[in-house]
């Protein structure tokens, strides 16, 4: 018979460094610090819209097989 261990969950409850504790931590410039937090909005907001396209396909497609199944 096979043991199967459940581990407790864990609960992380320290608060998230800002990306200024980050940049000071490994002594990152500001100016580059900028760029990177630029990069990372400019990768962000291009996530949001793939996924909202990639969801506006879904629902296209589900569309298109209820107007199918519809037709039957």
């Amino acid at each position: 018979m096979m043991n199967i261990v459940m581990h407790k969950p864990v609960h992380i409850t320290t608060p998230y460094p800002t990306s200024e504790e980050v940049a000071r931590l490994f002594r990152i410039p500001k100016s580059r610090q900028k760029e990177l937090e630029a990069l990372a909005q400019k990768l962000f907001a291009q996530m949001r819209a793939e996924k909202t396209t990639s969801r506006g396909r879904y629902l296209e497609k589900e569309e298109e097989r209820k107007n199918a199944s519809a037709a039957y």
